[in-house]
């Protein structure tokens, strides 16, 4: 067989060749009336006559199809596979199925490569879900991130998060803790507070924690679409292996005493109108979380009513939470409901008021009544404590102390069955607590009672000017 007898085969025509070997089969070739000329490999199976098409012959350079010898070489591998594995077609098919499959999961696993985050995409997209689910600490988990985490490591930032191993967030904790706190101020020049990084590597660490375990099973949820999302995969929490800072919360469960609460409320006095009614409003609601007091809009309020959302802690959906305003309530926070300046009462200016400007004033009165030795230094963080305590030495209970400041509710009676919005109790508590707090800056005994705040500290003597 060779070319020229190839090319001058007639129409409807055949030509074979025997392939080197005994019973090895033939190289067949078939001319068709349109001149095409069709190659097959022929071997004897079950005594039958078995063909499996080669393709077509070149007939010219710029022709389609195969040259002799090309056709050749894949007769010769047909003739080793009937050899090896008896049918051909079987065979192939087979072997055309693995390879598909093969196919499959490259692409697949192609697919997974693309879509495989990074650490810095995890943290990302951690923050993301909170604010999607109106989480109030979205914004304060994204700065920890951004200042803390992803600026100092920008290697670590490009790895897949599932790589992140315990030694790698040791790294970023211990680097976090041996930098000093930024100034304050615009340039951050100046001073800073004499403190530590201890109590924000805990709050970093607490929530890279959440990051990972979010990552550990987001591409799973039944409640989203993940097909264009990243896929983390986290199998082992790597924050979890790196043990908790001690000691990091302990200056926040300091309570003021009854004395020192008065020399606050008659502090917030000196204040500008605006400021001293939401500083003492915060007080007198009983100590609620800025994040969602301030936050209220005017839509959120009535003549008796502030509806607040509470976004905070492992809800899955934010909740409501409804305060009453009483009578006293009402009277101190006569200067923002007279003057209508922004889009909730709880505003200085066009825009409601930042919880840190807000935090800024308790800790500048701490720091002012702890100069001039009237008070211990305190912060908003030591109010709340102090609120709920002094409630409590009041007699209001644990329950409704927890139904008016939006504390954890997460049995399965509270969460799925009581709807019962506690107003008359609420408001029975506040007109309690606001009669109590205004004997505070009174300086008048209270008739029910000498009330006693127990201190982890040896209570100091309280000079008064």
């Amino acid at each position: 067989m060779n070319d020229q007898k190839l090319k001058g085969m007639p129409l409807a025509s055949k030509l074979t060749e025997s392939l080197p070997g005994r019973s090895r089969g033939s190289l067949l070739f078939k001319r068709s009336q349109s001149g095409a000329i069709s190659a097959y490999f022929r071997y004897r199976l079950n005594a039958k006559d078995t063909m499996i098409s080669l393709g077509q012959y070149r007939l010219s350079v710029r022709a389609p199809g195969l040259a002799l010898s090309e056709l050749r070489d894949k007769a010769a591998e047909m003739a080793l596979i009937a050899s090896e594995h008896g049918d051909v077609k079987v065979y192939l098919a087979a072997r055309a199925a693995a390879e598909k499959t093969q196919r499959q999961a490259e692409a697949l696993a192609q697919q997974l490569a693309t879509r495989q985050g990074s650490f810095e995409e995890l943290l990302n997209a951690y923050v993301k879900d909170l604010t999607a689910r109106g989480k109030v600490k979205a914004k304060e988990v994204e700065r920890l991130f951004q200042t803390h985490v992803i600026q100092h490591h920008p290697d670590l930032m490009k790895r897949p998060a599932k790589s992140i191993s315990g030694e790698d967030i040791h790294s970023v904790m211990s680097a976090l803790l041996a930098r000093k706190p930024k100034g304050r101020g615009i340039g951050n020049k100046a001073k800073t507070v004499n403190t530590d990084m201890r109590s924000t590597a805990a709050s970093v660490h607490r929530y890279l924690k959440a990051a990972f375990s979010y990552g550990g099973k987001a591409h799973l949820s039944l409640d989203r679409d993940v097909s264009d999302s990243k896929v983390f995969d986290i199998g082992v929490n790597p924050a979890t292996k790196v043990p908790t800072l001690a000691n990091t919360r302990g200056g926040q469960t300091e309570s003021l005493t009854p004395e020192e609460f008065g020399e606050l409320l008659r502090h917030l006095d000196t204040l500008p109108p605006r400021e001293m009614a939401i500083c003492k409003g915060l007080i007198y609601l009983g100590g609620q979380r800025m994040e969602q007091l301030l936050r209220v809009t005017w839509e959120d309020t009535s003549d008796d009513l502030l509806h607040l959302t509470d976004g905070k802690g492992q809800k899955t959906q934010a909740w409501d939470h409804l305060l009453p305003l009483t009578a006293r309530i009402k009277q101190i926070l006569t200067p923002l409901f007279e003057s209508k300046i922004g889009p909730g009462p709880f505003c200085i200016g066009r825009r409601c008021i930042r919880p840190d400007t807000a935090g800024k004033r308790f800790s500048d009165a701490g720091r002012a009544l702890n100069g001039s030795g009237k008070t211990r230094y305190f912060s908003y963080a030591n109010v709340r404590v102090s609120a709920e305590t002094l409630m409590a030495a009041l007699g209001i209970t644990k329950e409704i102390r927890s139904w008016l400041l939006s504390h954890g509710r997460n049995d399965v009676q509270s969460i799925h069955y009581d709807r019962y919005s506690y107003l008359p109790e609420k408001k029975a508590a506040l007109e309690l607590w606001g009669r109590y707090l205004d004997c505070l800056y009174a300086e008048k005994e209270w008739d029910q009672g000498k009330v006693i705040v127990l201190s982890r500290k040896r209570p100091q003597e309280i000079t008064k000017s």
